[in-house]
């Protein structure tokens, strides 16, 4: 009997003491049962001072709207180009808005002349020589495509999470620097955003240069046209001689229209990658 009871003892201490620790048996931790009643975890790992677009009416919860973005797209601060700068006018909603070029041309019309001086009645004759005019085009859309979004700035303390934040996430903020973790953005400063089409590589700037300043990118047209003068009787006295007058004929001239602005506003702030 006294056998009996020490081997029994000596199965059951030892397997206590895998059990001593975790109570599994495999010194693992146990696996943590939600609690039904517990207070769900709220907010988001974002930092203070993100700024993004949500296709939201309303701002999720510790983000609020962030009205310096209202009516403006939003570009990539450089040295340069600082945090905090404006470029044009806020859109109103869905307004497409238009511009228009000033332009102005000359052109040489040739003379001809007539045996016989000239006498009256010879009003309505036009006069050789350089005819020049000043004009601007019909206002006309620039057609860039928008959609409007609702812009949101994070003011909340951000909330850590098991699953980190991706990296290399681009993220606008409206601060000095970039948050901890996060590093500022290469190869965005000065340009607009454009969603990858399919099979294309990615970090590739096209376009034009940068922008570097607040003031807007102006462009012209190089346009042509012609000038038609027609036949037109006249009344000649005798003698000689009566020159000077506009060929007819139809005349051919090109130009460039003065420079005008395409307004598509624009916030700078400071953009940063996740590290």
């Amino acid at each position: 009997m006294k056998a009996r009871f020490a081997l029994a003892s000596l199965l059951l201490f030892p397997l206590a003491g895998c059990l001593d620790s975790h109570g599994t048996g495999t010194g693992a931790p146990p696996i943590a049962t939600p609690d039904p009643e517990a207070e769900p975890l709220r907010g988001d790992a974002l930092p203070t001072g993100a700024v993004s677009f949500f296709k939201k009416l309303a701002c999720p919860e510790g983000w609020k709207p962030y009205e310096s973005a209202a009516g403006r797209t939003i570009v990539a601060a450089s040295e340069a180009l600082p945090s905090g700068q404006t470029l044009g006018e806020p859109l109103a909603s869905q307004e497409e808005r238009t511009h228009s070029h000033a332009l102005s041309a000359s052109v040489d019309v040739p003379s001809v002349s007539y045996v016989g001086a000239p006498g009256g009645g010879n009003a309505g004759v036009g006069k050789a020589g350089a005819v020049t005019f000043v004009a601007a085009s019909e206002p006309a859309s620039a057609e860039v495509p928008y959609v409007q979004l609702l812009a949101c700035k994070k003011n909340a303390e951000p909330v850590p999470r098991v699953t980190p934040l991706p990296p290399r996430l681009l993220m606008f903020f409206e601060l000095e620097s970039c948050p901890a973790g996060w590093k500022p953005a290469e190869g965005t400063a000065g340009r607009l955003l454009v969603g990858l089409p399919q099979y294309a590589p990615a970090d590739r700037p096209f376009g034009g240069e940068p922008f570097t300043s607040p003031a807007l990118r102006a462009h012209g047209h190089a346009f042509t046209s012609t000038l038609e003068t027609p036949s037109h009787g006249i009344g000649l006295a005798g003698g000689c001689c009566g020159d000077g007058y506009a060929r007819k004929g139809t005349y051919e001239f090109a130009a460039e229209t003065e420079p005008s602005e395409v307004d598509m506003p624009m916030l700078v702030l400071l953009q940063c990658e996740k590290e």
